[in-house]
């Protein structure tokens, strides 16, 4: 038996309005237990759906993704500790 989760949820929020050109593609996705879970507290935290939590995880690592390509740096800044920490994907 693999260790990956199987999550379906069922979204009983008004659906999206769909643009003119703006067509929908339906995917299942895998998770392991972990990851499931992070994105239920994510979805929780910002009272949006999972669908919703995955579109936005997807364009901040496709901005990411696009940025380090560019030769850009991703970087946090903790102005208490004035540390400075870099996000290197690999």
């Amino acid at each position: 038996m693999s260790s990956e989760t199987s999550t379906k949820t069922t979204a009983r929020r008004k659906p999206r309005a769909k643009g003119a050109n703006e067509q929908l593609v339906r995917l299942n996705v895998n998770l392991n237990a972990e990851t499931a879970e992070a994105l239920k507290e994510i979805a929780d935290q910002r009272g949006i759906s999972f669908t919703e939590a995955v579109r936005r995880a997807i364009s901040v690592y496709k901005f990411i993704d696009d940025e380090t390509q560019e030769g850009h740096r991703i970087q946090t800044v903790d102005p208490e500790r004035n540390e400075v920490r870099e996000l290197v994907l690999m």
